[in-house]
């Protein structure tokens, strides 16, 4: 599985905390929530404080379907892109690249910035992921 996620970047949004955001599908629809559990390198449990789902990390956020997550990450120039593989402070971008990542919105730090799932900004259905 590679070096884990560390747990206090799971679990319930708290606010100012650093709570990975995912979107996944909830057994109806596409939703945004965040990581109760890791159970691989690609694998998780998420919710949405209703829903709890075991999915797989794609490299997708619109047309998810069941088992499927995503996690979008922006980089220094503003990007947004899909993770495909997450461990420790490492990510897997869909280009193939790996890069570490932080929930610092600097674009001066060559990582990536993870969103964070008590945004309230963001934390809506409606949201695709188009404005991280």
């Amino acid at each position: 599985m590679g070096r884990p996620i560390n747990k206090r970047y799971m679990g319930e949004p708290t606010p100012g905390g650093s709570e990975i955001k995912v979107q996944f599908f909830n057994g109806t629809a596409s939703a945004n929530g965040w990581i109760v559990k890791q159970l691989g390198s690609k694998r998780f449990r998420c919710t949405d404080g209703t829903d709890i789902a075991d999915c797989t990390l794609v490299d997708h956020a619109a047309g998810l379907v069941a088992g499927e997550m995503s996690i979008t990450v922006k980089d220094d120039a503003g990007v947004a892109t899909q993770v495909t593989k997450i461990s420790g402070r490492k990510v897997t971008i869909a280009t193939g690249g790996s890069i570490k990542w932080n929930f610092d919105d600097s674009v001066v730090d060559d990582a990536v910035e993870m969103e964070e799932a008590g945004d309230d900004a963001v934390m809506t259905n409606a949201d695709d992921h188009d404005g991280i």
